[in-house]
């Protein structure tokens, strides 16, 4: 008896970081679609629509892959790069002769590392509090219809 208690514990667990998994795919590829939208880092719509997530499973280990056209993380990796070097750009010529150096202000291409990683913690306390005892109860009448089918 005690085996099926357990075994049924695991499948509740199971699926309610799934459902928690699915959830957050969704909101990840929103907040990301209104961000590259806000920022206009698109000439098409082709990097909002390339959006899309999948749960995967190895083992008894659920996960979520984001996928999108790499392409729009290059974006963000060379935008933080450009930043990282014009901080020590030194024109020593422009400050002698006292001429103005032209500053285009540089678009702000940070949308996938900021909404991703800041994500992640709003998907672990989902997980590690969100099992109430309503969320039991909705998980195991799930599972109890898949049995009877």
């Amino acid at each position: 008896m005690q085996m099926g208690v357990s075994e049924e514990s695991e499948d509740l667990k199971l699926l309610f970081i799934q459902e928690e998994l699915d959830q957050h795919g969704e909101w990840l590829c929103d907040v990301l679609s209104e961000e590259i939208e806000k920022k206009r880092l698109m000439q098409s719509r082709l990097l909002q629509e390339s959006l899309g997530y999948s749960q995967f499973s190895q083992g008894n280990n659920p996960g979520l892959r984001v996928k999108f056209f790499s392409y729009g993380r290059a974006f963000e990796i060379a935008g933080y790069r450009k930043k990282r070097q014009n901080k020590w750009n030194v024109n020593t010529n422009r400050m002698i002769w006292g001429v103005k150096e032209r500053r285009y202000k540089s678009k702000n291409t940070q949308w996938y590392a900021k909404n991703m990683y800041g994500g992640q913690n709003r998907l672990i306390s989902r997980i590690m509090y969100g099992l109430s005892d309503a969320e039991i109860a909705r998980l195991k009448g799930i599972l109890e219809e898949r049995k009877m089918k």
